[in-house]
């Protein structure tokens, strides 16, 4: 489809790939490390991430050729963070959320077949789900992301599918059953759950966020804790109940 399409500049596509080859948490990656990430040619990589430095989209960490992302992407992070009033609005009562039940919770949009997490607070417990602003994680195997999914009208559910099933591949038809499952719980039950699917030792429940006004997008909540303290019970008969309070708090609105 790119190829078909005229305004499509495909420099530009490959700087940003190289830009979102970077992971949360990462420091610092080579030519090398970037071009096995992103499938281009390393000669390629190499006059992109020049570039990418010059334009102060990189910074290259003295000679030895270890690239970092550069403060020019905080200033364009931070405005697309400003973009979402609700952001600003939920911050302060997933705070409290987070301390009163002693889970994490996160506000998530959906970027492809991922959620982005726009959002995290984590209650002061030893041990919490470590993930943060910028995290991406699966839409089809988390809490989060059925949560996001469930919510949407049928519509545009459909149209995700092709997407989540390149995404998967051999996967897919196992994934998509638990998709469909986690539609009628939502329906039935008011959340979604993923328990132990993501990441084996936490718990998690969602919930679906509508869009606050016309044109922005819809979002999700979750709330989540560690195996350990928290089993399916609690998930369900405590935290779940309590993060939908939380979502008629951020959005009012009938459940």
């Amino acid at each position: 489809m790119q190829q078909e399409d005229r305004q499509f500049i495909t420099a530009l596509a490959r700087g940003l790939e190289v830009l979102a080859a970077f992971r949360p948490g990462e420091g610092t990656l080579s030519n090398q490390e970037l071009a096995r990430r992103t499938g281009l040619p390393k000669s390629t990589v190499s006059r992109l991430s020049h570039t990418l430095t010059r334009l102060g989209y990189l910074q290259q960490d003295g000679d030895g050729g270890q690239y970092r992302l550069g403060l020019a992407l905080l200033a364009l992070g931070t405005a697309a963070l400003a973009g979402y009033d609700v952001r600003a609005s939920a911050a302060p009562l997933m705070r409290e959320f987070a301390l009163a039940n002693n889970v994490s919770v996160s506000l998530a949009l959906c970027d492809g077949s991922d959620m982005v997490y726009l959002e995290t607070c984590r209650s002061q417990a030893r041990v919490s789900v470590q993930l943060s602003t910028g995290s991406r994680v699966p839409l089809a195997t988390t809490a989060i992301g059925r949560a996001y999914f469930a919510g949407l009208p049928q519509a545009e559910r459909e149209a995700l599918l092709p997407l989540l099933a390149a995404r998967h591949g051999a996967d897919w038809p196992a994934l998509e059953t638990r998709l469909r499952q986690a539609c009628a719980d939502y329906r039935l039950r008011g959340y979604t759950a993923s328990f132990g699917e993501y990441e084996p030792d936490v718990m998690a429940v969602g919930i679906h966020l509508p869009a606050l006004l016309p044109g922005q997008p819809a979002m999700a909540l979750n709330a989540s804790g560690p195996a350990f303290a928290f089993d399916q019970t609690a998930m369900r008969e405590a935290v779940a109940p309590a993060l939908r309070a939380l979502r008629l708090r951020i959005v009012p609105m009938p459940a």
